[in-house]
């Protein structure tokens, strides 16, 4: 077991840049530079031969000198199925691709800080899936690392410039816009509790698609005079997007660039303006404040109620996004944010916060923490106490749920494909004859509680002025679900359809039990169908795993099983499914789509340890 005083790796793996972090001897979050010194790491891998490559840098540098051999935007490809890519007659998944990347920093980090490294915390967007937090979690264990936990780019962040202001109360809107996605999340700071209220966003926009604008009008007037596309060939195609990258970094912070265009023997120099620049992408801006206004309509709230706006990512700092965020919420954003470093930052912490309870560090912070919360302490219990007053939560705000919907339903395997059923009113799915298991109680006498989605920040001890003794108050960091999820089951009539069984924005970790029921006689197997989405039916949503449940005794159509759904703080689903039957617990395993198998996770593990990584 790691000592208190070990390394946890914070790691923001990016689409376009990643970064790591860790928690000094001091207590304090810093950056650990790679090995050309630089706090950030270009997520651009270059295949040179069939057992080495170069992630970084110098990959960028053979971006159009080699096209061919070069990886970039991998994560965009995370959590899809039968997605391989192949260098030098090897196939290589998104998951082994990241893992050369997470390979770089950790061997990085290692070199830095003289240590041997296990241990990380890896961030993901707010609105990845479980699939791809799933695939996330396996690159980190390819590349060698033991990821403690996943956590959201945005929460990192919210750590980050929030740890100062933990014990106080506060309302944050981090937009954190990156090279290739893009989440807007609302979080609250009250007392020692960091809390995920809404989030949304999109997976498939972010700073590239910007760059795609751009060099799609440079080659476009460039073939406007010649008849020529450089877009229609490899090598010229990645020159140009370079160019471009380069050109709207520079119109952050001038009012013209020029982009020079170098194909088959011609040449041309096309003048970008930033007002065309702005009018080309204004789509794009138009979809970002449309994404924040729903998180606040989901939130509850109006841009008055937040007390700072964050800008995370790179993105950001196009003057186009700022201008946005201060059109919305009437002030600057937070101008003490470094948008390409503090999500590592962030999940430096949030690896100490969870998993180095008792960090000797943290000592001087625990007291900072006490003394803002213990200020708060009386302002907050009243405010709880005219809470409890109110109407009770809805069940799905606590942390187990149970079925809203029909109190039975049918599910089951023929071999032949899913089928679920509905089965109210049939007498095989009465309740009179399938009562509670032993130890049930009916599902209007549940008394449901909710786990804590928290790992204190310590249980160490202080004194107060009387001399007694204090126990420090902890940190809680509770993110929410992003998407709903559910099971396709068949209705009464035997036609499909989508069951939501954990709602979106769920505070995590949650549990969610359910009775179903075989939907055809002597079936030897079952089979779970996952969902993620809304929807009410199978085309609405996306199908992201399945259970099977094999070798089970015949049973008649109407034997009742439990399906469980575990949503951890990483908000990667487990789901077991008990046959209720025999008494005992047998349990399926969700294969997330896209995803591996242990025995493929051990195998991609070694043939990227014996890769050379520079």
């Amino acid at each position: 077991m790691a000592g208190e005083d070990s390394i946890v790796l914070g790691i923001d793996l990016g689409t376009t840049f990643s970064a790591m972090a860790h928690v000094n001897r001091w207590g304090k979050p810093e950056i650990i530079a790679n090995s050309e010194g630089f706090p950030t790491t270009p997520s651009v891998i270059h295949f040179y031969d069939r057992e080495s490559c170069v992630v970084g840098d110098e990959a960028v540098k053979m971006v159009v000198i080699d096209p061919d051999n070069v990886v970039r935007f991998i994560k965009r490809s995370m959590g899809e199925e039968n997605f391989t890519l192949e260098f030098y007659g090897k196939s290589y998944t998104p998951q082994e691709i990241s893992a050369l990347i997470l390979r770089k920093l950790k061997d990085d980090a290692e070199e830095l800080t003289g240590e041997t490294i296990r241990d990380a915390v890896v961030t993901v967007p707010a609105y990845f899936n479980s699939a791809q937090r799933g695939a996330t979690a396996e690159a980190g264990q390819i590349a060698g690392l033991d990821v403690l936990s996943i956590i959201n780019e945005p929460t990192a962040a919210a750590i980050a410039y929030g740890l100062d202001r933990i014990g106080g109360r506060r309302k944050l809107l981090v937009f954190d816009l990156g090279g290739g996605t893009f989440d807007v999340t609302v979080m609250e700071i009250r007392g020692t509790k960091l809390t995920t209220i809404a989030s949304d966003g999109n997976a498939e926009l972010g700073g590239k698609d910007w760059d795609d604008r751009l060099l799609n009008y440079v080659a476009e007037r460039f073939y406007e005079k010649f008849h020529m596309d450089p877009r229609d060939d490899a090598a010229p195609y990645q020159e140009l997007y370079e160019r471009c990258l380069h050109a709207k970094i520079s119109l952050s912070t001038k009012k013209r660039a020029v982009v020079p265009v170098n194909f088959r023997g011609q040449r041309m120099v096309v003048p970008v303006e930033r007002e065309v620049f702005e009018d080309l992408t204004r789509d794009l801006v138009q979809q970002c404040e449309d994404t924040a206004n729903i998180v606040l309509e989901k939130a509850r709230l109006r841009w008055p109620d937040l007390d700072d706006v964050l800008l995370v990512g790179g993105s950001t700092r196009m003057p186009m996004i700022r201008e946005l965020l201060v059109k919305l919420a009437g002030r600057d954003p937070a101008g003490n944010v470094n948008p390409d470093e503090c999500v590592a930052l962030g999940a430096a912490l949030a690896g100490v916060f969870r998993h180095r309870p008792d960090h000797p560090a943290l000592q001087s912070q625990r007291r900072q923490m006490q003394d803002r919360a213990r200020a708060l302490e009386e302002t907050i219990a009243e405010e709880e106490a005219h809470a409890a007053e109110q109407p009770a939560l809805h069940e799905t705000d606590k942390g187990v749920s149970r079925n809203q919907g029909p109190k039975r339903a049918a599910i089951g395997l023929a071999y032949g494909g899913h089928v679920a059923q509905e089965a109210l009113g049939q007498q095989q799915m009465s309740e009179d004859t399938y009562p509670p298991a032993e130890g049930e109680l009916p599902d209007d006498a549940i008394e449901q509680e909710t786990q804590p989605a928290f790992s204190p920040l310590g249980q160490a001890i202080d004194r107060r002025p009387d001399g007694q003794m204090w126990e420090l108050p902890p940190v809680e960091i509770r993110d929410a679900t992003t998407h709903p999820l559910g099971i396709i089951v068949l209705d009464k009539e035997r036609k499909e359809r989508v069951v939501e069984l954990v709602p979106e924005a769920t505070p995590l970790p949650h549990e969610y039990r359910g009775r179903f029921a075989y939907a055809y006689e002597n079936m030897t197997a079952v089979r779970v169908e996952v969902t993620e989405g809304v929807g009410g039916t199978r085309d609405e949503v996306t199908v992201i795993g399945k259970v099977e449940l094999t070798g089970l005794p015949p049973r008649p159509r109407g034997t009742p099983i439990e399906v469980i759904y575990s949503y951890g703080v990483d908000q990667i689903l487990q789901v077991r499914v008990i046959d209720i039957e025999t008494g005992k617990s047998r349990e399926g395993v969700i294969r997330l789509l896209g995803s591996m198998s242990p025995e493929q996770v051990a195998e991609a593990r070694q043939r990227t340890q014996r890769m050379a990584v520079d």
